[in-house]
């Protein structure tokens, strides 16, 4: 059977300093329990029970709207290299990566751990994030404007139930824009 559970799926970290990293809600093998969402009426097989302690899925209000625009904005705000920098005044790979890594799903650590900072592109969010697509309670997929184009970043739900905005939503891909994304000349 499949429950859905919340886990912290990560590897141990290889530095002690290094950012805890946010779980997100997954489908796992489990126990015979099977967690219903509220729209599904309460109605499941004959063998499968409901879990009355399990909560609800997570909705859309204007809170969690507020809080992904949040979030992405802070993720590429991290992400970005502050402009008019020369090399050495650059922040060091580490502390950018202190400042980005505690904002993205453990999946989204792993994709960008190798990231070398000097290569990131943008250098300023220039606007308001916009949100562009909320067809799932679970994900939000949110456009930040830089000075290099719109950046597209997945979001994912946390932790439904977590009492602050910033423990609401964690990236899982920062996406560029399309024209950063063609080769040279095409």
């Amino acid at each position: 059977m499949l429950a859905i559970t919340s886990t912290a799926c990560s590897s141990p970290p290889t530095d002690a300093s290094a950012p805890a990293a946010r779980s997100a809600p997954a489908v796992t093998d489990g126990p015979a329990t099977r967690t219903i969402p509220p729209d599904a009426g309460g109605v499941v097989g004959p063998d499968e029970p409901i879990d009355p302690t399990a909560e609800p899925s997570p909705t859309w209000d204007a809170d969690a709207r507020a809080a992904a625009l949040e979030h992405a904005t802070a993720t590429m705000t991290a992400f970005a290299r502050p402009a008019g920098q020369t090399p050495a005044e650059q922040t060091p790979a580490e502390q950018w990566w202190a400042g980005l890594a505690p904002l993205l799903t453990v999946s989204g650590q792993q994709a960008y751990a190798a990231v070398d900072p000097a290569e990131v592109p943008p250098r300023a969010v220039t606007g308001q994030a916009v949100l562009v697509d909320d067809t799932s309670a679970w994900l939000a997929r949110v456009q930040v404007p830089t000075d290099v184009g719109d950046y597209t970043l997945l979001l994912v739900r946390a932790d439904p139930s977590a009492g602050s905005s910033a423990d609401l939503w964690a990236t899982e891909t920062i996406t560029p824009p399309a024209a950063l994304s063609q080769p040279a000349g095409r």
